[in-house]
C-alpha cells in the first residue's frame, strides 16, 4: 500500500468518525467535536465543510448536525434484503401481542444491527434503536444467529470483538459459551437472562432465508415481568410462529417460487 493511498484511507475514517460523534452527541459546536476526536481544529474544519458541501451534515449558525441525506442510506441499508422489508409487520404483531419490545436484528461485520424495532404498551425504552450495533454473544438475538453459523465463522467473530462483559451474568468463557450455543441449537430458542442489560429479559429465535440464517426475531422485556412461563414457553411460541409464518412469505415471495409450486 502506498502512503497516498494510506493517506486516503485515513482521511475517510476521520470523516466518519466525525459522522459518528454528531450522531452521538447532536448538534456540536467544531471545537468540541476536535477535542472529543483529538484534532486540530483545522483539520476537524475541512471535514465538516467537506461533508457539508456533499450535505452530509448540516450546519446552523456554529453548530454542526447530521444532514437528512443520511436517511435516504439509511433506508436503503434497511431494506436492502426484500425479505428485511418483509418482517417489519411481524415485529409489529409481537410487539402489540406481547405488549413488549420486539425487534428484528442482522448479523453484520460479525456484530448485531436492529433494523426493525417495536414498542408495546408496556415496552421499557432500554436506549437502543434502529441502526444500533451490539455485540451478539450477550443477546438472545445473537446467539440465535451465532447457533446457526459454523464453529470457524462464529470464532472468527469472537476472535474480532471478543467477549466484553455487559452485565454480571455476561458469558465470558469461550466453551461455556459455545455449550449455550449448543442448547439454541436444540431448542431453536435463544434466551437472554439479563446479560446484555441489567434488569431486562429477552428471548429470540432465527429466521432462515433458503436454508441461510437472516435474522432473528426478539422480544425484551423487564425481568421481573419477562421471566418463567413467559419468557420459557408463551413469548418463544409466538416468536416460532412468527418466523415460521415469515420465512414462507419470503420463500413464496421469490420470483422463481410460483413455477416451483404449480399443480398441473
Amino acid at each position: 500500500m502506498t502512503d497516498d493511498n494510506a493517506n486516503r484511507i485515513g482521511s475517510t475514517k476521520t470523516s466518519f468518525e466525525i459522522v459518528h460523534a454528531l450522531q452521538e452527541n447532536g448538534p456540536s459546536r467544531l471545537s468540541e467535536v476536535a477535542d472529543q476526536l483529538e484534532l486540530t481544529e483545522s483539520t476537524t474544519h475541512r471535514h465538516l465543510s467537506t461533508l457539508c458541501d456533499l450535505r452530509y451534515v448540516s450546519r446552523r449558525g456554529e453548530l454542526y448536525q447530521i444532514g437528512l441525506r443520511f436517511a435516504r442510506l439509511g433506508r436503503a441499508a434497511q431494506t436492502r434484503d426484500p425479505a428485511y422489508l418483509m418482517a417489519k409487520p411481524h415485529v409489529q404483531n409481537l410487539a402489540e401481542e406481547t405488549h413488549e419490545r420486539a425487534q428484528f436484528v442482522v448479523e453484520d461485520h460479525g456484530l448485531g444491527i436492529y433494523l426493525y424495532l417495536e414498542t408495546g404498551s408496556n415496552a421499557v425504552r432500554a436506549g437502543f434503536g434502529i441502526g444500533r450495533q451490539i455485540h451478539l454473544h450477550c443477546s438472545s438475538a445473537g446467539k440465535s444467529i451465532l447457533a446457526q453459523y459454523s464453529r470457524d465463522r462464529v470464532d472468527a467473530i469472537l476472535d474480532r470483538w471478543g467477549f466484553p462483559s455487559h452485565t454480571e451474568n455476561t458469558i465470558t468463557d469461550r466453551d461455556a459459551f459455545y455449550e449455550e450455543l449448543e442448547r439454541v441449537r436444540d431448542r431453536g430458542v435463544a434466551f437472554n437472562r439479563e446479560e446484555h442489560v441489567h434488569g431486562l429479559n429477552g428471548t429470540a429465535v432465527p429466521v432462515k432465508q433458503e436454508g441461510e440464517v437472516l435474522g432473528a426475531l426478539a422480544v425484551a422485556g423487564p425481568s421481573h415481568r419477562l421471566n418463567g412461563e413467559q419468557l420459557e414457553v408463551d413469548v418463544p411460541d409466538r416468536l416460532l410462529a412468527a418466523a415460521n409464518e415469515l420465512e414462507l412469505n419470503i420463500t413464496y415471495s421469490s420470483p422463481d417460487s410460483a413455477d416451483d409450486h404449480v399443480v398441473e
